[in-house]
C-alpha cells in the first residue's frame, strides 16, 4: 500500500502521536488553503516545513486550543505530502465532514501559484487513501462544499470542480493563472485576464479603469464578448467565472484577433507593393 512518493511523517518533524479521537473517514478528500499568500513555491522546501510547524503551533495555541494540527495532511509546492493528524483521526478542518472526509491543505493563499508538483502530490495522496486497507472514496471536494467560506480559493476550487485532482498521478497538468477567477476576484491574475481582453479587441468593455486588477461586471462583460467572438452562445452570465471553457475561449479570442490583424497587415503590404495595372 504505497504512500505518496515524497511523504513526510509526523515523527520526521519531531511530533508525538496525534491524540485526536479515532475516526475512519471514507467519504473522500477535502481541499483547503491558507487565507494569506505564503510564497512557498519560490522558497526552499525547508520553508514548507517551517510553515507546517507554525500552523501546528497556532492550532494548538490559545487562539484555537486544538489537540493537534487541524488537517490530515498538507501538499506543498515542491510535491511533498506532509502528515498532519494523518490516518484514522477526527479533524478540525471542515465542520460537517471531520469524521467522514480526510483533509489536505495546499498551503497557498489567494494569489499563490498552485504548482503541478503540488497537484500531483494530492493525486498520489488520493490514490493511497482509496487503496484497500484505507478504502476511502475517491471523491474530492472543497471546504466551501461544507460551509460558506472562500476556502480553498477560487483557483483551487476550479481544479476541484473540473476533476483535476481526481486524475491519475503523473499526468501532465498545466495550471492556468486565470482558471477559477470570478466576479469579486482581485490581483495580478485578474489584471492578466483584463490585458487578454484588451488584446482580443474588447478593451473598451473595461471602461475608464482599464486593467485595474478587479474582476467586476465590466471584466465579466469583456469575457463574455471574447467568448461570443469565437462562437460561444455567450449568454448572460457567461463572463462571471473563468471556467476551463472560458479560459480556452478567451485565449482563442486573442489568437483569432492576432491572426486577423496579421491578415489585414499583409493585405496592406501586398497593396503597397502591387505592380501597376496595364
Amino acid at each position: 500500500m504505497p504512500r505518496p512518493s515524497k511523504y513526510v511523517f509526523r515523527s520526521d518533524l519531531g511530533w508525538p502521536a496525534c491524540r485526536a479521537t479515532y475516526a475512519n473517514p471514507r467519504s473522500g478528500l477535502v481541499i483547503h488553503y491558507d487565507s494569506v499568500d505564503q510564497g512557498l513555491a519560490g522558497k526552499d522546501h525547508s520553508a514548507c516545513l517551517t510553515y507546517w510547524r507554525n500552523t501546528r503551533a497556532f492550532h494548538m495555541g490559545p487562539s484555537r486550543g486544538w489537540t493537534c494540527i487541524g488537517y490530515s495532511f498538507m501538499s506543498c509546492a515542491h510535491g511533498y505530502v506532509l502528515e498532519g493528524r494523518g490516518l484514522y483521526k477526527t479533524q478540525a478542518a471542515q465542520p460537517g465532514g471531520n469524521t467522514t472526509h480526510y483533509s489536505v491543505t495546499l498551503a497557498t493563499g489567494p494569489t499563490d501559484p498552485i504548482t503541478p508538483e503540488q497537484i500531483d502530490a494530492v493525486r498520489e495522496l488520493r490514490r493511497w487513501l482509496t487503496e484497500p486497507g484505507i478504502s476511502a472514496s475517491g471523491t474530492v471536494l472543497g471546504h466551501r462544499d461544507f460551509v460558506p467560506t472562500s476556502c480553498p480559493g477560487d483557483r483551487a476550487y476550479a481544479l476541484v470542480r473540473n476533476g483535476t485532482f481526481e486524475r491519475p498521478p503523473g499526468e501532465t497538468t498545466e495550471v492556468h493563472d486565470m482558471l477559477g477567477l470570478r466576479i469579486g476576484s482581485r490581483g495580478e491574475a485578474v489584471k492578466l485576464l483584463q490585458l487578454r481582453i484588451g488584446r482580443a479587441g474588447f478593451g473598451d468593455a473595461l471602461g475608464g479603469t482599464g486593467a485595474d486588477s478587479v474582476y467586476g461586471p465590466a471584466t465579466a462583460e469583456g469575457v463574455r464578448l471574447c467568448r461570443e467572438y469565437v462562437g460561444s452562445r455567450a449568454l448572460a452570465g457567461y463572463g462571471d467565472e473563468m471556467t476551463a471553457h472560458a479560459v480556452d475561449q478567451v485565449e482563442a479570442a486573442v489568437t483569432k484577433r492576432a491572426l486577423e490583424r496579421t491578415e489585414i497587415s499583409g493585405a496592406v503590404l501586398d497593396g503597397d507593393h502591387a505592380p501597376p495595372e496595364g
